[in-house]
C-alpha cells in the first residue's frame, strides 16, 4: 500500500515520459494499491484546478477530472482520519499525506520531496521513496 504525494500527480500530468506518469498509469491499471484521504483528494483537486496546472498539462480539463475520478475510485479511501499528527512536518500539506499513510498502514509515501518527509521515517516508520523507486518495484513485480 502506498500514498502518492500531490507532486507525483502533477509530474505525471506535465509529462508522459517520467516515472511519475508510469506510476499513475500503474495505479489506474490496478498494479498496486494506494490510499487517499478526503484531505488528500481535496488537495489533488485544488492543484489540478489551478490555471498554471491546466496550462502546463498535456491533459484537457475533462481529462484531468477523469484521471482524478479514476484514481479516487480505485484507491483505498481512509476516512475519517483518526490520527492527527500535526505539526510533524514543515508543510501542512505534507502532514496530511503522512496522516493518510500512517492510518492506512502504508508501506511507503511516494514523493519528489523525500527530504521533507525525513521525520516520517524516524517517528512513524513509514518509508519514503522517490517515484523512480516505485517504478522499479512495479517493473520488477515487487508490488504489494
Amino acid at each position: 500500500m502506498y500514498v502518492l504525494d500531490t507532486n507525483i500527480l502533477v509530474a505525471a500530468l506535465w509529462s508522459r515520459t517520467g516515472a511519475s506518469y508510469r506510476i499513475i498509469e500503474g495505479a489506474l491499471k490496478g498494479k498496486f494499491s494506494y490510499a487517499v484521504s478526503v484531505a488528500l483528494v481535496l488537495e489533488y483537486e485544488a492543484v489540478l484546478n489551478r490555471a498554471a496546472m491546466r496550462e502546463a498539462s498535456w491533459a484537457s480539463k475533462t481529462e484531468l477530472d477523469q484521471v482524478l475520478d479514476a484514481l479516487v475510485g480505485q484507491a483505498k479511501r481512509i476516512m475519517p482520519i483518526r490520527t492527527k499528527l500535526r505539526p510533524t512536518l514543515t508543510d501542512p500539506a505534507d502532514d496530511m499525506v503522512l496522516e493518510c499513510a500512517v492510518q492506512a498502514g502504508a508501506d511507503a509515501i511516494v514523493t519528489m520531496n523525500v527530504r521533507d518527509f525525513a521525520p516520517a521515517r524516524e517517528l512513524y516508520r513509514v518509508d519514503v521513496i522517490k517515484p523512480g523507486e516505485l517504478f522499479l518495484r512495479l517493473e520488477q513485480g515487487e508490488m504489494k
